[in-house]
C-alpha cells in the first residue's frame, strides 16, 4: 500500500523517529530546525544549503563500520580487507570535513562574523568528532 503525505500524523512521525539511533535523531532535528527557520524566513536558501552541508554525516551504517574498524585498528586486529575499507571510509570522512569547513567559512562570510563566532553560534566545539 502506498502512503501519501496525508497519512503522516505528528504522532506517527514521532513514533517512527523514536526508532532511530541518537545520532540519526540529532541529524533529523538539525534538518527540522533548518526547515522551520527557512519557512519562517529566518534563513535564506543559501544559508540553509550551507547548514545542510555543515550538518552532513556519513550514513548510519558507514558510521558504525568506521567506528568498528577504528577500534580494530586500535587493537591491531585489522585484516587487509578491513584496512582497505577503513581507508575508504576515512577518505569519505575527510571529504565531509573539507566540505564542512568550506561551508563554515562561506556561512561566516555571509553572516559577516568570524569563524570561531559562527562555530559558537552553531554550538560546534570541534569538527573532529562530527563524522
Amino acid at each position: 500500500m502506498s502512503m501519501t503525505a496525508t497519512h503522516f500524523t505528528p504522532a506517527l512521525i514521532l513514533r517512527e523517529l523514536g526508532k532511530l539511533s541518537t545520532a540519526d535523531m540529532e541529524g533529523v532535528l538539525h534538518k527540522l530546525q533548518m526547515l522551520a527557520a527557512t519557512k519562517k524566513g529566518a534563513l535564506k536558501a543559501d544559508e540553509a544549503r550551507l547548514l545542510e552541508i555543515i550538518n552532513e554525516t556519513l550514513p548510519a551504517d558507514q558510521r558504525t563500520a568506521y567506528r568498528r574498524l577504528s577500534l580494530k585498528r586500535k587493537n591491531e586486529s585489522l585484516t587487509p580487507s578491513d584496512h582497505r575499507e577503513l581507508l575508504r571510509l576515512s577518505d569519505a570522512v575527510e571529504l565531509l570535513h573539507a566540505k564542512r569547513m568550506q561551508s563554515l567559512v562561506k556561512l561566516a562570510a555571509l553572516r559577516k562574523i568570524s569563524l570561531p563566532d559562527l562555530m559558537e553560534q552553531l554550538g560546534l566545539k570541534s569538527l573532529a568528532t562530527h563524522a
